[in-house]
């Protein structure tokens, strides 16, 4: 059985030869540090860049995806200011160190006004080249017996508000001025369903999920409540999805930090049918009460806990953890293991070869 095959099983939530695992796809890679780390413990050459583990990991790990991305046009190129801050192509303007970006100009900060809104210089949807590769790409890939993911293009309407506007001014806006909050997610919104044509309608068929993403979990519960959720975010969320449902039997696959466990059965309800990352260590997220609960309605993607696990513990307990999250999520398919987000720099390199070595052995049925 190759890659492709497994992977279609399992989202079909019937059991492969082994749970299939994803190492390199979007937020399932791992830090140029940790990446470096890992290469000389191995003995192999630092060719990795940009949280990709490159190609030999991938084999050496068994990885079964491998990711398309979209291109960026000249004019769309990030803009490195005079002070080592990047500006991209929404105004944001962060500052990169130790493998990690911070946010230091919100370029909607100060609206308050659909006016403002109007006036603010929105992305072009629509700039020639950028899907001009991705069939090309994901078919090569299909040929080669693996399944594609297809890198994201745009955030979801709450995650990219908080970067235009501040995360403190976007949860204020929701409760207190939501006619505001309302008219910036429709115009994001705008911009996904156009992307999701241009992108999704290229590639066509030739995915098995599309990611997307809005971190709607703080460790201890979401941001907003349930009934927030389906008031405010849950129309827009819906609508991109739709979008993306028209162009593409490829599943719709959600990131999303945190606790969303009182959340899910809105999002599942709003097209989601892949969950990441499934952080095990935020509230309500024990893994053998999501499976019990949503596992017939959804496949699950990550749990192996890059918090409180990969980074501390000792290989065999490592080993035990995997073996803990197969034994709870795998039974029946709809489970696809890989980390809970990127493998930060301060992981063992030991602790990685555990992980990818654990899955091998105890994710067969």
């Amino acid at each position: 059985m190759n890659s492709l095959e497994r992977v279609k099983l399992a989202l079909a939530h019937k059991e492969p030869d082994r749970v299939p695992i994803d190492f390199g796809g979007w937020l399932s890679g791992i830090s140029a540090k940790a990446y470096r780390n890992l290469a000389k413990y191995l003995g192999l050459k630092n060719e990795s860049g940009g949280y990709d583990p490159g190609e030999e990991l991938q084999q050496r790990f068994g990885a079964d995806f491998r990711r398309i991305t979209p291109k960026s046009p000249a004019r769309e190129k990030a803009v490195t200011n005079p002070n080592g801050s990047v500006t991209d192509k929404w105004s944001i303007t962060r500052v990169y160190a130790n493998d990690d970006d911070q946010i230091v100009n919100f370029p909607l900060s100060k609206a308050t006004t659909i006016a403002d809104l109007d006036k603010f210089k929105w992305p072009d949807a629509d700039p020639a080249g950028r899907y001009d590769t991705v069939l090309q790409e994901a078919q090569a890939i299909h040929k080669r017996g693996f399944a594609v993911a297809a890198q994201p293009d745009i955030c979801g309407v709450f995650e990219l508000s908080c970067w235009l506007g501040g995360f403190e001014k976007s949860l204020t806006d929701m409760a207190l001025n939501p006619d505001f909050s309302r008219a910036l997610f429709e115009r994001i919104c705008r911009l996904q369903e156009k992307y999701a044509h241009n992108y999704y309608g290229a590639v066509k068929n030739n995915i098995e999920y599309i990611q997307t993403g809005d971190d709607f979990g703080t460790q201890n519960g979401p941001f907003f409540s349930n009934d927030m959720y389906r008031e405010l975010v849950m129309p827009y969320h819906k609508r991109y999805n739709d979008a993306i449902r028209k162009e593409t039997t490829g599943m719709i696959f959600q990131h999303s930090c945190g606790s969303v466990y009182k959340l899910l059965d809105s999002m599942i309800e709003a097209g989601v049918q892949i969950l990441n990352p499934v952080q095990v260590s935020a509230a309500g997220m024990d893994p053998k009460r999501l499976k019990k609960e949503f596992g017939d309605r959804i496949v699950f993607h990550g749990a192996i806990d890059v918090q409180k696990v990969l980074p501390v513990k000792k290989p065999p307990e490592v080993r035990d953890e995997v073996k803990r999250i197969i034994d709870a999520l795998a039974p029946g398919g709809g489970y696809i293991l890989a980390p809970s987000h990127n493998i930060q720099g301060d992981t063992p390199p030991e602790n990685i070869v555990a992980m990818f070595e654990a899955a091998l052995e105890f994710g067969k049925y």
